[in-house]
């Protein structure tokens, strides 16, 4: 079950697409460096005001700065705002 939900990721990979063209992959847009829009994530990992990581399955991202707090969440939608000085995908 777990290897179809990691399937569309897997695809833009090997395909070289970009992930915001096939559903069910996340997406991240950071504006100003103040505000991150999260699309497609799994849950939070982590938080505290100086980092966030977030799930999108096989892959962690984390988000590091000062100040950062969470401003709406939703089931599709998770949005940072604060100062963000990087953006890490592991």
């Amino acid at each position: 079950m777990n290897k179809c939900r990691e399937l569309p990721a897997e695809l833009c990979d090997r395909l070289e697409l970009p992930a915001e063209i096939v559903p069910g992959t996340g997406s991240v847009t950071v504006s100003g460096g103040r505000r991150a829009l999260i699309e497609g994530h799994r849950g939070i990992l982590a938080f505290s005001e100086d980092q966030v990581a977030v799930s999108f399955g096989r892959q962690t991202l984390t988000l590091s700065g000062s100040g950062l707090r969470l401003e709406a969440m939703n089931g599709a939608e998770l949005r940072v705002v604060g100062r963000i000085h990087t953006a890490d995908w592991s």
